[in-house]
């Protein structure tokens, strides 16, 4: 965690300093570069053990040990798309019940993971965001950490055979897929400067977390130089 602390902190002094090799990325009356940063500021507040467990007891499941540690060390705030939330957002948009098995198995991860990558590798691949599985709502064995825009939220994984793992979901069709790396900005030239970072068909937390910090420190890195 001390080395995520450090990343997120070197974002932080680049977004702030603004280079100047990145002025013409910078929209008018935008402070920030990376997507969804204009929401969390890249604040983030560690959490005591004290609203931990708390938060544990209110959804009645032990919270995936990765993501334990990453709110008492980082706390919610920063993060990937629009950040991470807190207790209070995710008691409040969290519809099924965290301790129940949640209904995939690893084998249906492979499954759609594999349909997904063979259809972004597709030269002309179909319309859309690729292919997803659907899930029963309320979806119970997850906790939703954080929105993606419109009706998409990020879904961690909190009992039965995938625990632990994050999940891309949208709302609106009942979509399910496993997490892909996160968008650091959404300028297509530097979008493009980023070798793609493919988490499989189990991403945990603290790998889709890293990847997030990967991409966006390499798109906002001087040209010719990786952080």
């Amino acid at each position: 965690m001390a080395t995520m602390t450090a990343r997120l902190d070197r974002l932080r002094a680049v977004e702030n300093g603004r280079p100047a090799h990145l002025h013409k990325f910078y929209r008018r009356n935008e402070r920030f570069l990376i997507f969804g940063a204009k929401r969390h500021q890249y604040r983030n507040t560690p959490l005591n053990p004290t609203s931990v467990q708390a938060l544990e007891d209110d959804l009645g499941v032990p919270l995936p040990p990765a993501y334990r540690e990453f709110l008492l060390q980082l706390g919610p705030g920063a993060g990937p798309y629009y950040g991470i939330w807190g207790p209070e957002e995710i008691e409040a948009e969290t519809e099924g019940d965290p301790a129940k098995p949640f209904p995939f198995t690893r084998r249906d991860a492979e499954q759609i993971y594999n349909a997904w990558y063979a259809w972004v590798h597709n030269p002309k691949p179909t319309s859309g965001g690729g292919p997803s599985i659907q899930a029963p709502g309320p979806t119970p064995g997850c906790i939703f950490i954080g929105t993606q825009g419109c009706s998409g939220v990020t879904a961690l994984v909190t009992a039965g055979e995938l625990m632990g793992t994050v999940w891309d979901v949208w709302l609106d069709a009942s979509a399910w897929r496993p997490a892909k790396t996160a968008p650091a900005s959404l300028e297509s030239e530097l979008y493009d400067l980023t070798t793609p970072i493919y988490l499989g068909p189990a991403p945990t937390f603290d790998a889709w977390y890293e990847a997030w910090l990967t991409r966006a420190e390499a798109e906002l890195s001087p040209p010719g130089r990786t952080s």
